[in-house]
């Protein structure tokens, strides 16, 4: 999973992001963390439908899960940034 939707791509106009996966995730997609390269414009809904095609059973999550962008959450039509610093998460349970 080391690189993206900009897979074949040769003109250097992609972005870098580093994506983290947080508990029972991290199990679904079978890693913590990758870095990958996705094209201009990918959006963070782009991203999760990549990571569902490799790791289906994520799917199963679509509804609930959250993600952030650095330490902020961030809507899944968030267009994604060079460096950007991806978390995937399931709800915060609180106590």
């Amino acid at each position: 999973m080391h690189r993206g939707a900009a897979e074949g791509s040769d003109r250097g106009d992609g972005v870098k992001v580093h994506v983290q996966f947080f508990s029972r995730l991290r199990d679904l997609a079978g890693t913590s963390s990758t870095e990958l390269e996705v094209s201009d414009g990918t959006t963070a809904a782009d991203l999760l439908q990549l990571f569902y095609s490799k790791a289906p059973a994520l799917r199963d999550w679509d509804k609930s899960i959250l993600i952030a962008a650095g330490v902020e959450f961030v809507e899944r039509d968030y267009a994604l940034k060079p460096g950007d610093e991806i978390s995937i998460m399931p709800p915060v349970q609180g106590g």
